[in-house]
């Protein structure tokens, strides 16, 4: 389970570095258009961007549904988990101050 753990959120990362990389792509496209462009061409590059950004999220999905899995299926160990990590977090900042 933390192997699938570590994977997605490895995931999450390179999808969150992706969707940011689409957004500036877009803003890019738009700052490079004139302002006399076409309500149709901001259109094009508004719908292309908004493709990517929901092909980005389905392959987001398909990676966090091991962990929903693990979650929906062992919500006591899921839990036991948490506290333990919140345990664990917040030991580390009392010592910090």
């Amino acid at each position: 389970m933390e192997r699938a753990v570590d994977t997605t959120f490895g995931s999450a990362e390179k999808v969150k570095v992706q969707t940011a990389d689409a957004l500036e792509e877009a803003a890019r496209k738009l700052r490079e258009m004139s302002m006399t462009a076409k309500g149709e061409d901001i259109k094009a590059v508004l719908n292309e961007t908004g493709d990517r950004i929901d092909q980005l999220k389905a392959e987001m999905g398909e990676k966090v549904q091991p962990v929903q899995d693990f979650v929906t299926e062992h919500p006591f160990m899921s839990i036991a988990i948490a506290v333990g990590a919140g345990l664990l977090i917040g030991a580390l900042v009392v010592r910090r101050d």
